[in-house]
């Protein structure tokens, strides 16, 4: 599979690029200009800005999946954002667009667990975050990308894990139905999952919350 990943330099994107690459895929990594990156072998490395809708359509074509681990940045929930509030539904248009324009469906993002209809699976700490912090924002943000891959006509999956935890992972990601209050999977396990479901000739589903095992 020839595989391009965007926000590769990212928790969950670092580990599906090195995950894809040890599986012997042909991966493109795509990370910020001033962004440090070492890639792992034989991956091939893109800079260059996800706002930009003519970067990202220069980019898209000559492969046969897309995965955006593309996400807002902050130090801490309460801390001072430094991405705009829109920054992946932008992005997430922006990799749509390049999509539809270069002939591409397959595309798996990252969303989270109580987004779009999964909110009342929203645990009390969740509800507390969303309230008062940054993940608000970026919850009101992914609510805006799925609203964008209904709309697509793509092959999408947006991916819903809860919370991110990181480690080397268990190995074993798998789907759920409950979203525990002190519950979290590793970034390692949410990037197995994706490449899992790229792998495969059709997502299990569109929407899926995942827990490691």
């Amino acid at each position: 599979m020839r595989l391009i990943v965007f926000g590769a330099s990212g928790g969950c994107g670092s580990h599906l690029v090195r995950l894809a690459a040890a599986h012997a895929h042909q991966v493109t990594a795509v990370v910020r200009s001033a962004t440090p990156y070492e890639p792992p072998d034989d991956v091939a490395v893109v800079r260059g800005d996800v706002l930009d809708a003519s970067f990202v359509a220069s980019v898209v074509p000559n492969h046969d999946a897309v995965a955006s681990c593309v996400g807002i940045r902050y130090a801490h929930p309460w801390a001072r954002r430094q991405s705009p509030d829109d920054f992946i539904s932008r992005a997430t248009m922006n990799i749509v667009s390049g999509m539809r324009a270069a002939g591409l469906s397959r595309l798996s993002v990252i969303s989270a667990a109580g987004v779009g209809d999964s909110r009342p699976a929203r645990n009390p700490i969740i509800r507390f975050l969303i309230a008062t912090s940054n993940v608000g924002v970026g919850y009101a943000d992914l609510d805006r990308v799925e609203e964008i891959l209904r709309g697509s006509g793509l092959d999408w999956q947006a991916v819903r894990p809860i919370r991110l935890s990181g480690g080397a992972g268990t190995g074993r990601p798998h789907l759920t139905d409950r979203f525990p209050a002190l519950g979290s999977i590793a970034r390692a396990d949410v990037a197995a999952f994706m490449l899992g479901e790229l792998e495969r000739p059709k997502f299990t589903e569109r929407t899926p919350i995942i827990e490691a095992g």
